[in-house]
């Protein structure tokens, strides 16, 4: 088995923190200022799917070592922007910093995510907690829906722990050896639009490395305040369940055809028990945070069969692809 650790002699001597930039109506400015970061470094703006950056002149301005990526696609692939970014990394960089242009870090998150991999040199990849926007202020029910039904993996903890299955760290605050991205070869999905974080995660865990979640390097995310922007989130969550779950899970592979003709019979069957599964999963988190938060339990689960729809019409839609190839 290959190690992913960087020598004494190395002391990771260069970080490359990628901004992901989502939306052309944030400033990210704050964040850039919240970012303490060396002369060797190199903070990485990556847009995505976008073709401008809100107050560019002033966000340059703010330090000399900003470099702005415009992404070669035309719509918006987080999955390919974020392999670009690993691309870029690999020229001349230790570790690669994911952040996104919807958080703020509430510390020093560069160097929390540098001391937890000078100790923890066989461990690949970390993350940092999130805390979701409405713990500053609710504005609505969507939001603290968002917020619960996202960032339930990444609560603030006590002490450092690992992340098992079925749980995952967000790549709005996670940072990867990049010696470990070479001499596994892995990469984020290009084929998904979003869930790239939960589908890379089990890859690093086919690869028996083991995930780990530190009790700084804390962000406030940003979540969805109106209906219309939640549930278009959530649907898109479901799409790609397909992919991370299903399609691309090794306990499915030595199906091979016979997968489509089962998937298409019990899904449908088990999708009750499953997302109602899964909600627990969400929601127990939040329990043991606060005992109020199991009202949180109806809605979600709600929630999660809307997104197990779109998991089963994701399915359809990649049979369809299927047949018409085979035509």
């Amino acid at each position: 088995m290959g190690k992913s650790r960087i020598s004494k002699k190395t002391k990771i001597k260069k970080i490359l923190i990628c901004i992901l930039y989502h939306d052309v109506n944030y400033d990210i400015s704050n964040l850039i200022k919240k970012i303490k970061v060396k002369k060797k470094d190199k903070v990485l703006i990556v847009l995505d799917g976008i073709k401008n950056i809100k107050n560019k002149k002033k966000i340059l301005k703010l330090k000399k070592n900003i470099h702005i990526i415009y992404s070669k696609k035309k719509i918006n692939k987080i999955p390919f922007n974020r392999n670009l970014a690993c691309k870029h990394a690999k020229k001349n960089y230790h570790i690669i910093l994911f952040l996104d242009s919807d958080i703020l870090p509430t510390g020093n998150i560069v160097q929390e995510h540098l001391k937890a991999h000078l100790i923890n040199n066989d461990i690949p990849v970390i993350g940092g907690p999130v805390t979701p926007s409405f713990f500053k202020e609710a504005k609505s029910i969507w939001e603290i829906l968002d917020g619960c039904l996202s960032w339930f993996t990444s609560q603030k903890i006590k002490h450092n722990k690992f992340i098992e299955s079925p749980y995952h760290i967000p790549t709005c605050n996670m940072s990867i050896k990049v010696d470990f991205l070479k001499e596994y070869k892995l990469k984020f999905d290009n084929n998904l639009n979003t869930g790239e974080d939960a589908d890379f995660c089990r890859k690093v865990r086919d690869v028996k490395k083991k995930i780990l979640l530190i009790n700084k390097a804390e962000i406030l995310h940003k979540d969805r305040t109106n209906f219309l922007s939640f549930i278009n989130h959530h649907a898109k969550w479901g799409r790609h369940q397909y992919y991370t779950l299903y399609r691309n899970n090794k306990i499915f592979e030595n199906l091979g055809f016979s997968f489509y003709f089962l998937f298409f019979i019990f899904y449908p069957f088990f999708m009750p028990i499953i997302n109602l599964y899964s909600t627990i999963l969400t929601i127990y988190p939040w329990t043991k945070y606060r005992l109020i938060y199991i009202l949180l339990l109806p809605p979600s689960y709600l929630v999660h069969l809307v997104k197990g729809l779109f998991t089963y019409l994701e399915f359809l839609f990649h049979v369809k692809k299927i047949l018409v190839k085979l035509i």
